[in-house]
């Protein structure tokens, strides 16, 4: 089964920031949150322990959490009917052109094959089981708004036939990014034409050291459709 690379970070919850850092990991998904900070609208995005100078560009997808849950008194038929709506997600899935993925750190393509490889969890009531998911749909055409891109996983997941007393529930949509490790050659661009141009400021006499671009590689989200790259660093400036 292979596995898929990208990063997930919030779209619009509230609550502190948190970056995620890339991983040395070869054909995985690493999951990132970022969240919006009480500022104003030019900055609801920025987070005060992030770089400055870092790259930014739109990401590949809008990600939300689906939980399929059976609330029946016996487990095995919690289980019976979680697997048949699952599979039935699956299938709507595959007709409406959404890509479902699973996994908590490294997300994989969920099909019926390999469905039963989910976890089955505790859900938020007493007897009630639960399995996760992400359904995912590109950042482009007639969803490249968040608000149209969560319409549309809502409408899918309405119209997925429920089985016994199983039912569906959807998280909080999010931003994925396609392998953000590319993107380090773009980080570092950044901030060598920023330091340049500070550099150039105090004349030819002067030049500039950087260091830290050997360290890990940061994403955040910087706008309802963007994601920001970053690897904390620091320059300095000094006579040559």
């Amino acid at each position: 089964m292979n596995s898929l690379k990208f990063a997930i970070g919030l779209v619009a919850s509230v609550g502190a920031t948190v970056p995620t850092v890339a991983t040395a990991q070869s054909e995985n998904t690493v999951v990132v949150t970022g969240s919006r900070s009480a500022r104003a609208s030019n900055f609801q995005y920025y987070d005060n322990n992030q770089a400055a100078i870092g790259y930014t560009r739109k990401a590949d997808y809008f990600v939300t959490p689906i939980f399929v849950n059976s609330d029946s008194r016996s487990d095995e038929l919690r289980r019976e009917e979680l697997f048949a709506m699952l599979r039935a997600t699956i299938e709507r899935a595959e007709r409406e052109g959404i890509s479902l993925v699973a996994g908590d750190y490294e997300l994989m393509p969920l099909t019926a094959e390999n469905m039963q490889d989910l976890p089955v969890l505790g859900g938020g009531r007493p007897d009630t089981s639960r399995v996760t998911f992400y359904a995912r749909v590109p950042v482009q055409g007639t969803t490249s708004r968040a608000d149209a891109a969560m319409a549309r996983i809502a409408a899918f997941t309405k119209a997925v036939p429920v089985t016994g007393r199983s039912f569906i529930e959807t998280g909080q949509t999010s931003l994925a990014l396609n392998n953000p490790d590319q993107y380090r050659v773009d980080v570092v661009r950044a901030v060598a034409e920023e330091s340049r141009r500070y550099a150039a400021l105090f004349g030819n006499d002067y030049g500039i050291e950087i260091r830290g671009l050997d360290s890990e590689l940061f994403w955040q989200q910087a706008s309802e459709t963007e994601v920001f790259l970053y690897i904390k660093h620091n320059f300095v400036i000094r006579p040559k």
